[in-house]
């Protein structure tokens, strides 16, 4: 099973040790590519990271901005997917670049399906109460991982597999998530500013927990 939350990001300070403006950059840009298209702000922003598990924001659509939306909401997947890739290739030290964050385009249409189903479902499991929603993120929480490390499987193969890796596992990552809850006010109270160290903070231990599933539950990944 995954090792405790404080492990996972002790391992994640590590590896982030000499490249945390790199990994800043990332999250940055993602932030900005998503972001420049809607009208968000930042508790905005937090509150779709938490609910989510995610980096990149999905938008809400209203009459003023509704293409502009539609927009992010394209880009999301992509987005998401390369990020993923970029702190991937970080812990598992294999030289990540910048440019790997925009990996996710190579596999779009996967992507953008990936991240439409994610979506739907959380939205649909949302609609009982807010309690099956988080248990849904946490259920889908390993599938753009998993089409990384798998690219040959289909939006709904990475989320059946997901489900199947996050089995038992789902409350050790939402411990992962609470213990950030701190650094996730912190990033609000400096104006979002601290987001640029706790985004990175924040991926690089959620990638180490797949890597300790992957290698640590029963089935192969």
């Amino acid at each position: 099973m995954p090792q405790s939350s404080y492990d996972l990001k002790c391992r994640a300070r590590e590896q982030l040790s000499g490249k945390w403006l790199q990994a800043g950059i990332v999250c940055f840009i993602a932030w900005l590519v998503t972001m420049t298209f809607t009208d968000g702000n930042v508790i905005h922003s937090f509150r779709n990271i938490w609910q989510n598990g995610e980096l990149v924001r999905v938008p809400t659509t209203n009459s003023s901005n509704g293409f502009a939306s539609l927009v992010s909401f394209v880009l999301s997947g992509p987005i998401t997917l390369g990020v993923s890739s970029y702190f991937l290739k970080l812990i598992r030290n294999e030289g990540p670049f910048i440019e790997n964050m925009f990996g996710g385009f190579k596999f779009f249409i996967k992507s953008f399906v990936l991240n439409f189903l994610i979506q739907i479902f959380t939205i649909l499991w949302t609609l009982l109460l807010i309690i099956p929603g988080i248990i849904a993120s946490l259920r889908y929480s390993m599938a753009y991982y998993i089409m990384i490390d798998n690219p040959q499987l289909s939006a709904f193969e990475a989320l059946d597999r997901s489900k199947l890796m996050m089995v038992g596992f789902k409350f050790n990552l939402f411990s992962l998530w609470c213990s950030y809850i701190g650094w996730f006010l912190l990033g609000i109270l400096t104006i979002g500013i601290g987001f640029l160290w706790i985004n990175p903070y924040y991926e690089a231990a959620k990638a180490n927990f797949y890597q300790d599933l992957r290698y640590k539950s029963n089935t192969m990944y």
